[in-house]
């Protein structure tokens, strides 16, 4: 357990940060109980002298900087088993953490933070020093609003205008490329309004709660520092003001000559700037409700069109329940005599076309082609012809198909008419009559649309 570890008169607690080499712990002194941070080298980054080196190299920066607004540092010990620092433990959370939770903590406090930070940034450039990694997460904040700028690994001086005129091009780009500066990413030496522009995308990031420039691989998100324009905050945030956006893309200027020129002059610009047109958490309240209710609307026209759907479907199946049972031939009577089968006439004769259907007359045998389809073999019954008489001499005889699963009997039947009396001059039509209405897609029966 990490609070049994002791270095030297230190007491190991809560593990706060963790990072590629170090990591940083809250700490009890044993003597008098008093509660600090420690920043402690890794073992692995121990074994090498250069991660030694720029551990020492921070303290020798932070320690030299006096300021509210950045993290205090007390004592730096080297010895043969491990290397740390010791400064004050400060109770807030980095800001990064802070926008991933609720980024509208972070703009109700953004004037105040934004101050603080300028303040704190103002003193390291005095102090002749660069800040060079400045992004949320090395900017600290507790509930009550108190600001510290911390981590100074990346630190160096800021350069005097002999050098620049002098230095070539950088070997090694340090930063981290989401809030790195154009001129960094082409090698030139960092200056002031380096440090601005970082100070400019964490302003975007705490507006929006994302970063003005995100790239599908790290080059690419380069090359969008160097090229591509930021959006407005707006954009993203409508409850950012225009003068706000405006002061925002003065600060993620291309071209450092075109940024502020201090932090001083930066922090007298921005405190005469209105940053949001309404309250930042009544807004995001107003927001959340406002989704809330649309989301609401749509459920409930999703669920009418469901009972719209299913109120369709009940009323065609009450229709369907609620229509006549097929009707069945009725049994000749009693009385009447037994009529025989006609049997078809010699093809020498012509029979007359019969005037009146036979309702007595025995039903022929079902074939489902006589009602869905045309016959076998060449020919068509006369058009008109009634249902269940005897086809005339000449037509072939239909081949029974097998019923349709399901289907007991033969559909019914429309009421028969009377075929029109033909002369013996004109021959029959031997054209098929049209198909059946019957056959054709009714409107009720079309698949609903929800």
């Amino acid at each position: 357990m990490a609070e049994d570890i002791v270095i030297d008169n230190f007491r190991l607690g809560n593990l706060i940060a963790s990072g590629s080499t170090s990591q940083i712990y809250e700490v009890f002194d044993q003597e008098t109980n008093e509660r600090y941070a420690m920043k402690l080298l890794l073992d692995e980054a121990f074994k090498v002298p250069e991660h030694k080196a720029t551990l020492k190299r921070e303290y020798k920066i932070a320690s030299g900087l006096d300021h509210p607004n950045i993290i205090r540092v007390f004592t730096h010990v080297q010895a043969k088993q491990h290397a740390y620092f010791i400064m004050e433990h400060f109770g807030g959370t980095n800001v990064k953490q802070i926008i991933r939770g609720d980024v509208a903590v972070v703009q109700a406090r953004f004037r105040k933070l934004f101050e603080c930070v300028l303040m704190g940034l103002g003193h390291v450039h005095e102090k002749g020093w660069l800040h060079r990694d400045l992004k949320p997460d090395n900017i600290m904040m507790t509930k009550a609003s108190d600001v510290r700028l911390i981590d100074f690994s990346l630190s160096s001086q800021i350069p005097s205008a002999f050098a620049k005129l002098v230095s070539g091009k950088v070997k090694q780009i340090q930063g981290t490329r989401t809030y790195i500066a154009p001129e960094i990413v082409r090698r030139q030496l960092p200056c002031v309004q380096s440090d601005i522009y970082s100070l400019g995308v964490t302003a975007f990031e705490c507006l929006t709660g994302r970063p003005p420039f995100m790239g599908t691989t790290p080059n690419d998100l380069l090359i969008r520092h160097i090229q591509e324009r930021p959006p407005e905050p707006s954009s993203i945030n409508p409850n950012v003001t225009p003068e706000m956006d405006k002061l925002i893309q003065r600060i993620l200027a291309k071209k450092p000559q075109n940024r502020p020129q201090s932090a001083a002059e930066l922090l007298s610009e921005f405190r005469t700037v209105k940053i949001f047109h309404e309250d930042p958490e009544e807004f995001a309240k107003r927001k959340a409700a406002d989704y809330e209710a649309s989301q609401s609307f749509v459920n409930e026209g999703m669920l009418d069109s469901r009972a719209d759907a299913e109120r369709q479907g009940q009323r065609k199946t009450e229709q369907g329940s609620a229509s006549p049972p097929p009707i069945k031939p009725q049994a000749p009577p009693a009385s009447a005599k037994p009529v025989s089968k006609p049997t078809a006439p010699p093809q020498t004769q012509r029979p007359a076309a019969p005037q009146q259907p036979q309702p007595q007359q025995p039903q022929q045998p079902y074939y489902p082609s006589y009602q869905a389809g045309p016959y076998y073999g060449q020919g068509m019954p006369p058009q008109g012809w009634p249902q269940g008489q005897p086809l005339p001499p000449g037509y072939p005889v239909p081949v029974p198909q097998q019923p349709v699963q399901g289907q007991s009997g033969p559909p019914q039947a429309k009421k028969p008419v009377a075929p029109p009396a033909k002369s013996a001059a004109q021959p029959a039509k031997k054209n098929p009559p049209p198909p059946p209405e019957e056959d054709l897609p009714f409107a009720d029966e079309l698949p609903d649309i929800i």
